[in-house]
C-alpha cells in the first residue's frame, strides 16, 4: 500500500534486505566504536599529513581526487537532480531536491555548528567552516545510497559504494578533514537514509501536503523555511531556501504546468544548458550581490534556485517548445 514502509524497500529480495539491514546496523556500530575507541588516533596531523603531501605531489592524483570530491558537493548534486527533474524522473528530481539539502544540513551542518572542531592546519588548504563531520561524506552517503535504494540495481549499489569511499578518501588526501570526519560523516549519513527510507521517503507526508490548498500551502512553506533559516547553523539559509523553492515550484507546476519531462535527445540537451546556465545566473550571478551575514536575502536566492528548477524553468521549455506538452497525470 502506497505511504507504508515495506519490507523490500532496498531491493526487490526480502532475504537480502533483511541482510543489508544488519549490514548496515552492524557497520555504522563497528565506525561508532572506532571513532569513541580511536578518536585521538583518528584526528591526528600524523595520520592525515603522509596522504595529503603524497597527493600534492602527484598532479595526476590530485586532479582525480579533486574531482572525485565533486560527487559529494552540494552543486553537483543540485545540477543532477534539476537534469532528473527536466529530463528524466520528475518524481526523482524533486525528492532530490528536497533530500539533497535535508540530508547534509542534519547530518553534517548542524552537528559541525553545534561540535565545532577545526579543520586540519595544512598549508595551502583554508575552509572557514568546521569539520566534524564531513558534509561531503554524510551527503554522498545520503544521495548516492538513495539512488541505489531507487534503482534497485546490485551493479548500481557497487558503483554508489565505490563512489561515497573515494568521496571519502578524497576529502582526507586533500587536506580538508581528519580519517575520523569522514568516518563520522558515514555514520550519520547512513543513519539518515534508513531513518528517510524507514518513513517511506516521506511518502506520507507529501501526500497529505500535496492535496492541501496551494493558497494556503505555498505561503506557510516559505514563512516555515524562511524562519529555519535563522537556524544558528553556517548554511541553514541556503538549504532552507533550496527546500522552499522546490516544494513551491513542484506544487505550482502539477497546478498549472502539469510539465513533462519526456523528449527527444535535442530537447533533453537544450533543456540542460538552459537550465544550468540559468542555475548559474542565480547562485553565482545573484548570489554574488549578496552581502554576507544577511540570512533573509540569501534564503531567498537559493528558493528562486530551486524555484528556477521545479517551476520557471519548466514553463521556459514549455513555451519555447521544448516539451512535448503537459503530462495527464499528477506528478509526484
Amino acid at each position: 500500500m502506497k505511504g507504508k514502509l515495506k519490507l523490500n524497500a532496498y531491493s526487490d529480495d526480502p532475504v537480502l534486505e533483511n541482510r543489508f539491514r544488519w549490514f548496515l546496523l552492524l557497520s555504522n556500530v563497528i565506525l561508532l566504536f572506532l571513532l569513541v575507541f580511536f578518536w585521538l588516533p583518528l584526528r591526528d596531523a600524523a595520520t592525515t599529513y603522509p596522504l595529503v603531501s603524497y597527493t600534492f605531489a602527484n598532479r595526476a592524483l590530485y586532479f582525480f581526487m579533486r574531482f572525485v570530491t565533486i560527487l559529494g558537493s552540494e552543486g553537483f548534486f543540485l545540477i543532477l537532480f534539476s537534469l532528473f527533474y527536466w529530463s528524466y524522473d520528475k518524481n526523482l528530481g524533486f525528492r532530490g531536491l528536497v533530500l539533497m539539502p535535508l540530508a547534509i544540513f542534519l547530518t553534517s551542518e548542524v552537528p559541525k555548528d553545534i561540535i565545532r572542531l577545526p579543520r586540519p592546519d595544512i598549508r595551502g588548504v583554508a575552509v572557514p567552516t568546521y569539520t566534524f563531520p564531513s558534509g561531503h561524506t554524510s551527503g554522498a552517503v545520503s544521495v548516492w545510497g538513495y539512488l541505489a535504494v531507487k534503482s534497485r540495481r546490485r551493479h548500481f549499489w557497487h558503483w554508489a559504494l565505490v563512489i561515497v569511499l573515494l568521496v571519502a578518501l578524497s576529502r582526507v588526501m586533500l587536506g580538508y578533514h581528519y580519517p575520523g570526519d569522514v568516518l563520522g560523516g558515514i555514520v550519520t549519513g547512513s543513519a539518515f537514509l534508513f531513518f528517510f527510507v524507514l518513513l517511506g521517503s516521506f511518502t506520507r507526508v507529501y501526500d497529505l501536503v500535496i492535496k492541501a490548498p496551494s493558497r494556503l500551502l505555498i505561503p506557510a512553506a516559505l514563512v516555515i523555511m524562511a524562519l529555519l533559516a535563522y537556524i544558528p547553523a553556517t548554511f541553514a539559509p541556503n538549504f532552507m531556501g533550496y527546500i522552499a523553492g522546490a516544494l513551491t515550484g513542484h506544487i505550482m507546476d502539477n497546478e498549472r504546468l502539469r510539465y513533462s519531462c519526456s523528449g527527444s535527445f535535442g530537447q533533453h540537451l537544450t533543456r540542460g544548458v538552459i537550465g544550468i546556465l540559468g542555475l548559474a545566473v542565480i547562485i553565482l550571478g545573484l548570489g554574488s550581490l549578496v552581502p554576507a551575514g544577511y540570512k533573509l536575502f540569501i534564503f531567498i536566492v537559493y528558493t528562486f534556485s530551486a524555484f528556477w528548477v521545479t517551476y520557471l524553468a519548466p514553463a521556459l521549455y514549455q513555451k519555447i517548445g521544448l516539451s512535448p506538452g503537459k503530462s495527464p497525470d499528477l506528478q509526484e
